[in-house]
């Protein structure tokens, strides 16, 4: 018998979490996420980190702030973590908004691990930026680089690493064996009801403290480690290197209107790359919850 994964994907701010707990309770499962920003330790609140009590959460908290970590790597964690809830009669709910750390999981054509890193491109590109690393990426694949989330662009390590994919002459695609029996849930919602959310977010993160988490975070690493490439905290870099609190308003409008490109960028690429495989659901509609939990109701009762 395929071995079933529920998936709730969709854009920042669509309440992808709080659904996945209502889900998790009442099927026995237990969330994966699938947010590559929410694996580094200590970056909570500028990534939106949720850590429901009433059901377990795998794959966050799993590496350092200045430790480098791959899709690859990903996925050969992601499918422990999955097939470890199948042996215990669980059911795996994958969440979070990363869709290349989500095809990893689940796209039976997804594998990198026979790439190897290539020396004489690492060196070279270290002494690129990060802006000709973007304009390099967008000339092999600019449909991959149109689906990148703000923190994958402005990621100097994960540029680097697609271009090598992307340049070796062993990128082809690899099965990775794996069968499941997957129903994909995707919320959506209009953009303008998306940047209210995300707006208010932002401002509720700067109440409960990340401006302390930002300072605490500093005595220990550096703006060029990974995970302080993230878009939150790079958008408040200037503000804390320059000690200047008129800089702070244009600081936030940043990260504001990156969050904005996120929700577009992710909009984009779960419509395009699912379209014929995912059930989309408009959160303003009415009695959209209802409609989801029938569906699931269906597939999951179905042998």
């Amino acid at each position: 018998m395929l071995k079933k994964i529920l998936i709730v994907s969709g854009p920042t701010a669509t309440g992808k979490t709080d659904l996945a707990v209502e889900l998790a309770k009442k099927y026995n499962g237990e969330l994966v996420s699938t947010d590559s920003c929410q694996i580094y330790k200590g970056l909570d609140i500028g990534t939106g980190k949720d850590q429901p009590e009433e059901t377990p959460i795998h794959l966050v908290d799993i590496i350092n702030p200045d430790q480098k970590f791959s899709v690859a790597q990903f996925q050969k964690a992601g499918l422990e973590v999955i097939n470890k809830l199948h042996s215990q009669n669980k059911l795996p709910i994958l969440v979070g908004c990363s869709g290349f750390y989500l095809d990893s999981l689940i796209n039976p054509n997804y594998n990198t691990f026979s790439i190897k890193p290539n020396k004489i491109w690492r060196i070279i590109s270290k002494k690129i930026s990060v802006k000709t690393l973007q304009k390099i990426y967008k000339i092999l694949d600019k449909s991959d680089f149109s689906k990148l989330n703000n923190s994958d662009v402005n990621n100097h390590y994960r540029l680097t690493r697609k271009i090598e994919i992307k340049l070796s002459s062993k990128n082809k695609k690899i099965t990775n064996n794996q069968n499941f029996d997957i129903l994909h849930i995707s919320l959506i919602a209009p953009l303008d009801f998306l940047y209210n959310r995300i707006d208010k977010r932002v401002q509720k993160r700067i109440d409960i403290g990340f401006f302390d988490e930002i300072k605490n975070l500093l005595k220990k690493y550096s703006w060029s480690d990974p995970g302080l490439q993230i878009g939150a905290y790079q958008c408040l870099k200037p503000y804390f290197k320059n000690k200047k609190p008129e800089i702070l308003e244009d600081c936030l409008q940043k990260w504001r209107y990156a969050e904005h490109s996120d929700a577009r960028r992710q909009s984009t690429y779960f419509k395009s790359r699912y379209q014929q495989k995912a059930h989309f659901f408009n959160i303003t509609s009415s009695a959209f919850k209802d409609k989801i939990l029938k569906l699931i109701s269906k597939w999951y009762n179905k042998s």
